[in-house]
């Protein structure tokens, strides 16, 4: 591993001063794959600090910056071929995309932090203990479960008992994260099963990993829900979401299976993985699909998407449009990234307060650069808003649970 690192920072090295070949280009694609992320912001920092320029760069050569080292890493195959029918080669490739986005991410902050001519960002674990103003991510919070009879059941290894006889198992995955199995409630009949509901939330400050009792995984984001019968039908399988999503489901070609949103057209699928954003605050539900075909059903218009297609629409919508995207952008949330392409601050603060516990947000200053960036998900807020303070001409200030963004320089 050590000879790895070193040579990790030899072609970096070769990276920032332009005389990397393609193939070592291609190299740096793999190593990146390998190497702990902590360790490649650690390489990435002394690579870059001695490296200061005269001149502050602007707004615009910083974006041209990270364009260009994104678009040089995205050639690299190991990151082209993302996708897969597999699940199992789903969930790598999904790592080793968030991998090569943090690399853009790190190269793009420590860069503007040499150029901007600041000192080098400190460790994070050091700055944010000497600061009293900070919103950190509830480590306390547990998903929970509403039941028919409107009891809540906390869903934790305490209640072990208890959720078991309600068809829910605790298990951990490879990361030693909590996945929530569930079966078919066994003490109804099957009949009564179908109409009776669960309601699986998950609260501000953390994810959940779900698989259903037809073995469809999904992923809630942070203050999402999710209803489902304690049995499914015969002919078909039918969720609602409010918050956000991702589904890889479980194909099943008798049995066609349904997303039902406050505000969005259903959405039909038989064995597929999609992303959907449905928070309530939003007019329009987005569906993004990854893998398999995805058809959506409105009262007045119909849609199929096929892979690397999002839709952005309401239930009552004319006609709904597709257009490609880069599905990175729309999961890496379920991999602990922030992803942020073209956004402008009150809509990365938007997402932000979507995990953080943020009371209000004052703008005694309102930036018109739309922004782009991955950012790993930390416990601090301040450390996050930091790295945003980077790539913009913007501070902000945290006073309680509220946050002030203001001008850099007043």
């Amino acid at each position: 591993m050590e000879m790895e690192e070193k040579r990790l920072r030899h072609l970096l090295q070769k990276h920032v001063e332009d005389t990397i070949s393609p193939d070592e280009a291609a190299e740096l694609s793999k190593l990146i794959q390998k190497v702990d992320i902590a360790i490649q912001e650690e390489i990435l920092t002394e690579v870059l600090r001695d490296r200061v320029p005269n001149k502050r760069l602007s707004t615009e050569k910083k974006h041209l910056i990270y364009q260009r080292i994104h678009d040089a890493l995205q050639t690299q195959e190991p990151v082209k071929q993302r996708y897969s029918l597999n699940r199992s080669t789903i969930a790598m490739s999904l790592r080793y995309t968030a991998a090569a986005m943090l690399l853009v991410g790190s190269l793009l902050w420590v860069w503007d932090r040499a150029t901007s001519g600041r000192h080098s960002l400190p460790e994070t674990g050091q700055h944010t203990a000497a600061i009293e103003n900070d919103i950190y991510l509830n480590t306390d919070n547990v998903p929970f479960i509403r039941l028919p009879n409107g009891e809540i059941q906390i869903l934790d290894d305490r209640h072990a008992t208890n959720l078991i006889d309600l068809g829910i198992e605790i298990k951990t995955d490879e990361n030693g994260q909590p996945t929530y199995q569930m079966h078919d409630y066994g003490n109804h009949n099957h009949a009564e099963a179908q109409s009776q509901m669960l309601v699986f939330s998950t609260p501000k400050g953390m994810s959940s990993n779900i698989i259903l009792s037809d073995g469809t995984m999904v992923w809630l984001n942070s203050g999402s829900v999710l209803e489902y019968p304690m049995a499914f039908a015969h002919n078909e399988r039918r969720v609602k979401l409010v918050g956000e999503g991702f589904f890889d489901v479980k194909h099943a070609k008798e049995m066609p299976f349904y997303v039902e949103t406050e505000n969005g057209p259903l959405i039909q699928v038989v064995g597929t993985s999609f992303n959907v954003m449905a928070y309530p605050e939003q007019e329009n539900v987005t569906t993004t699909l990854v893998t398999g075909k995805v058809h959506l059903l409105g009262q007045n218009d119909k849609l199929s998407l096929q892979p690397n297609e999002q839709v952005k629409a309401a239930m009552n919508d004319v006609s709904m449009k597709s257009e490609r995207v880069s599905v990175d952008e729309f999961i890496s949330w379920k991999e602990g990234y922030f992803n942020f392409n073209g956004h402008t601050i009150p809509e990365i603060l938007s997402t932000v307060q979507r995990w953080y516990d943020i009371e209000d947000v004052e703008y005694k200053y309102l930036p018109k650069e739309k922004f782009t960036g991955t950012f790993k998900r930390t416990k601090s807020l301040r450390s996050l808003l930091e790295k945003l303070e980077i790539i913009s001409e913007v501070k902000f200030d945290i006073n309680g649970r509220r946050i002030v963004v203001m001008p850099e320089f007043h």
